[in-house]
């Protein structure tokens, strides 16, 4: 079996300090920021680091850039199909059903893609 590496548990004064650092970077703003560079998010990480809260993998491995790009291959092709069906003569309902999306989807594509549907 392989070992399993045990949790360290940070002491009640690395608690406090580490709160102390997340208090600074709220106060900065820098909330929802994963990768930011700046003085008091590096010190917030780098002590994080050093008590063994964080891991040293990396946090983004890339799986959102390919989802990015699969929604937006996914939509280009219904745009195709919703262009083709707009031009037979369909209205909006109608496309929908026929490439089995909501009608809101449709109206989002016909917006993004800029294509004329009939009312």
């Amino acid at each position: 079996m392989s070992k399993v590496k045990k949790r360290i548990r940070p002491t009640k004064e690395q608690w406090h300090e580490l709160n102390h650092l997340l208090d600074d970077v709220v106060e900065v703003g820098h909330v929802n920021e994963r990768n930011c560079r700046c003085r008091k998010c590096t010190k917030l990480n780098n002590y994080s680091k050093s008590i063994g809260l964080l891991d040293k993998q990396e946090i983004d491995d890339g799986r959102w850039d390919s989802r990015r790009l699969e929604t937006k291959h996914r939509h280009e092709k219904d745009a195709i199909q919703v262009t083709k069906l707009a031009h037979q003569g369909y209205n909006r309902g109608e496309i929908a059903s026929k490439i089995k999306r909501s009608r809101d989807y449709v109206n989002k594509l016909a917006v993004e893609f800029d294509i004329e549907i009939q009312r």
